[in-house]
């Protein structure tokens, strides 16, 4: 008996936790993957690119060709830098300091390209990823 009276409230808490829950997980890969375009850019894709210590961390790994505007945070406690290389486009972004930001716009053709860190030898650290423009 004791039970079923705490147990009416903690129901109710419960089913509103997890239905926020639920709001938040679904709700939040639809935002990290869909690219956004920024005001005053028309049709530049903006993508954000994390870098740490000896990772790149993209949303998505598959991309239309056009123009994309790598926005880049580095979460780590090492200066990064991101550089592309594919199709007709090899590219290196200003070097960062741990906590920085900066951004790399290049134009993507059909084809693979490979993302790394050219600082030091953070490349051959395992800090390199390929991406897919279709």
């Amino acid at each position: 008996m004791f039970t079923s009276v705490r147990s009416a409230p903690m129901t109710r808490l419960a089913a509103v936790l997890a239905s926020a829950a639920l709001t938040l997980t679904v709700g939040a890969p639809a935002a990290m993957a869909t690219p956004q375009v920024p005001a005053g850019t028309s049709g530049t894709v903006a993508v954000p690119v994390r870098e740490g210590s000896f990772f790149i961390a993209l949303p998505r790994h598959g991309f239309r060709a056009g123009t994309v505007n790598f926005r880049i945070k580095n979460v780590g406690w090492h200066r990064h830098a991101l550089s592309v290389a594919g199709p007709g486009v090899r590219s290196t972004s200003a070097v960062m300091p741990p906590g920085g930001r900066t951004s790399l716009t290049v134009a993507l053709k059909k084809g693979r390209y490979l993302l790394w860190c050219p600082v030091d030898h953070h490349r051959q650290r395992g800090m390199w990823t390929w991406i897919w423009v279709r």
